[in-house]
């Protein structure tokens, strides 16, 4: 192929036909044929006038540069011209053709299989080797015809996971001879990618494709309000990636999916060659509590992609205690602790209980109050789904007939316990570091916190199962019982500092964020989960995404299996693609994006600069201008042939 500049020629050979226009040139220019000069004496009468329509004698010369130009146009295409021609890999023997299909490669999809094909077109009768790098290629890689190659890599398509290669190192039919390799690349870092490059650069030459656009992913930070990230890898003299927009889609009143809202980025940071936009999710508690993904706009990736789940809704609260306090006196109010405690993270509403109950909340919490026997509204709100946190205070000590309260998650003795005062039992206590399969596992239990009153739980065979924090003498801090659907948990000490230090520290906070985090959660079987290994979890798909970002429409969910929470820590992989995952109530969304973007280096290995940029053949161009000038032309000639003389230059005369 001869290359000028940027512009390849398939059959160079037909450019020599250029070299015939000069002579083409003045034979054009003798048409029509110059006029024979006859002596007649009788013409001498015709002196004087002017012929209204006069012929030319030579062709106009802006006429022959334009046939000169159709003629070269068809020469040229012909010749097979073709803008940035796919660099051919040149060799005879055994050609690999690596194509990484993650989510990363989906953007550009169409075009990395453009490129893909040129090169089997070019390949012959060269054996040819295709490994899709989408983690299900096992054993040994063989090599076919281009033809047979051709047919598989039409059926590929990304995955909704990052790119994976066989491991260990590649088995190749064709090892121990030369192999060519053209690896087209998503330009990110991936394990056992550096085995593949030094047991491929061993083999023979590697050409890398790097990607036309630079793979986008979509993260998220859960703060409150939550906040998505964008961030996209940074290639030196590649455009910067502009300030995107975020698609926040979900259920409209009606139920019918719609764009809910558009989030703009925040100013972008660069480090480490990345370039990230922070885009807070700053929406009404309603409309974000219907959203169920969000997307890069104009992005077509899985990891452009993110899934909602609990981690994204905003809860409502309800808040019931004792009467006001009085004025200046709201430290003393075990509401103001609970409101400085829950307001950063959810929507408050406070009231009775059958006010509370009016707004639907996804959480009630009762501060030093008995709930009656007969309460059944309550009672069922819990066995539908709801969470109730509960605190104890002087009202429940001193009720006669507290365990006739249907809402509590353990027995409790009547009167509390005093640590500390003339009748104590020691000094005050601390707490217990907490349960490391617990709801609150992994807080730090800090020393400063001092329990100096409780309500104690009457001793009971299920004791043991319904604690979730306890003071460092054994005694129960907090405890847990689920009913129905919903779940009772109970802290044993009052939601202000009359009783203790724990509503001053800040794992006071934590605790409660924790609870409320996990409401709407609390089924019996999720509840045995929480203390179990996680092992013993298992998780099955709702809805999978293809690599493209799209509901999978060939995906049945129901055909995956189910797997296991440790399994479900490591995804998105083979055979649990980026999805939404079902445990009982609960719901974890795995998202491609969650993966960081490492960029990838290619010692040893020759790098296309043009990003893999697909060809484009320029024949059809080509036929087309000179189509266009052959139209001019007759539309000239039948102007010429009608006149004006304003249009003849050279008539006879």
């Amino acid at each position: 192929m001869l290359m000028l500049g940027p512009i390849g020629f398939a059959a160079p050979w037909l450019l020599a036909a250029l070299a015939a226009l000069p002579v083409l040139w003045f034979i054009l220019r003798a048409l029509p044929p110059t006029p024979r000069l006859l002596q007649f004496p009788g013409t001498g009468l015709l002196m004087g006038l002017r012929d209204r329509a006069p012929v030319a004698q030579r062709t106009p010369w802006w006429l022959l540069v334009l046939r000169m130009l159709a003629l070269a146009a068809v020469i040229i295409g012909l010749s097979g011209p073709v803008w940035r021609p796919a660099p051919g890999t040149g060799g005879t023997g055994p050609l690999l053709i690596v194509l990484d299909a993650g989510w990363a490669a989906a953007p550009d999809w169409q075009q990395r299989v453009t490129r893909a094909r040129a090169a089997l077109a070019g390949a012959g009768r060269r054996p040819v080797g295709l490994l899709i790098a989408d983690g299900r290629t096992v054993g040994t890689l063989p090599f076919t015809e281009a033809d047979k190659a051709e047919a598989v890599l039409r059926a590929a398509s990304p995955a909704p996971w990052p790119t994976q290669y066989p491991a260990p190192s590649p088995t190749l039919e064709a090892a121990g001879t030369s192999v060519e390799t053209l690896w087209l690349t998503d330009a990110l870092d991936h394990p056992a990618r550096a085995e593949w490059l030094a047991t491929l650069a061993s083999l023979g030459p590697v050409r890398i494709v790097p990607p036309s656009l630079p793979p986008t992913s979509l993260t998220l930070a859960t703060t409150e309000p939550p906040v998505l990230g964008v961030q996209a890898l940074t290639t030196p003299g590649a455009p910067a990636l502009p300030a995107p927009v975020i698609l926040a889609q979900g259920p409209d009143p009606q139920g019918i999916p719609r764009v809910l809202a558009r989030l703009t980025a925040g100013p972008p940071r660069e480090a480490g060659g990345l370039r990230s936009f922070p885009v807070p999710v700053d929406l009404p508690p309603e409309l974000r509590n219907r959203v169920d993904r969000f997307e890069i706009e104009g992005v077509s990736s899985a990891g452009a992609v993110w899934l909602a789940d609990e981690r994204t809704r905003r809860r409502k609260v309800g808040l019931v205690g004792p009467l006001g306090a009085a004025e200046g006196q709201a430290l003393l109010s075990p509401l103001h602790y609970l409101r400085e405690a829950l307001a950063p993270r959810a929507d408050l509403v406070e009231g009775s209980t059958a006010e509370v109950l009016q707004a639907a909340p996804d959480v009630i919490v009762l501060a030093d109050t008995i709930v009656p026997a007969d309460d059944t509204r309550l009672v069922e709100w819990v066995r539908q789904g709801g969470t109730l946190i509960r605190f104890a205070g002087p009202r429940m000590a001193g009720a006669v007939t507290l365990n006739d309260d249907p809402l509590l998650p353990v027995r409790l003795r009547p009167g509390g316990r005093d640590i500390g005062g003339a009748l104590s039992w020691g000094a005050p206590r601390g707490l217990a570091p907490f349960a490391a399969d617990g709801p609150f596992a992994g807080l730090d239990a800090k020393a400063e916190v001092r329990v100096r009153a409780q309500l104690m739980a009457e001793p009971d065979p299920d004791l043991a199962g319904r604690v979730l924090a306890q003071l460092s003498d054994a005694t129960p801090l907090v405890t847990r019982r689920t009913d129905g659907e919903g779940q009772v948990v109970l802290f044993h000490v009052t939601a202000s500092a009359d009783w203790s230090d724990l509503p001053l520290s800040g794992i006071f906070v934590q605790m409660l964020t924790r609870l409320v985090d996990q409401a709407r959660l609390g089924t019996a079987d999720d509840q045995q989960s929480a203390r179990e290994p996680d092992t013993a979890v298992t998780w099955t798909a709702e809805a999978v995404l293809d690599g493209f970002g799209r509901a999978a429409p060939d995906a049945r969910p129901q055909d995956l299996a189910t797997v296991s929470t440790a399994e479900l820590a490591t995804a998105p992989k083979p055979g649990v693609p980026a999805g939404l995952y079902a445990a009982g109530e609960r719901r974890r969304a795995v998202n491609a994006g969650a993966v960081p973007l490492v960029a990838a280096s290619w010692a040893g290995a020759v790098v296309e600069a043009d990003g893999g940029q697909a060809s484009t053949p320029l024949f059809g161009w080509a036929l087309a201008l000179a189509l266009v000038a052959l139209t001019i032309d007759a539309l000239a000639s039948v102007r010429l042939q009608r006149g004006p003389g304003r249009h003849a230059r050279g008539v006879a005369a």
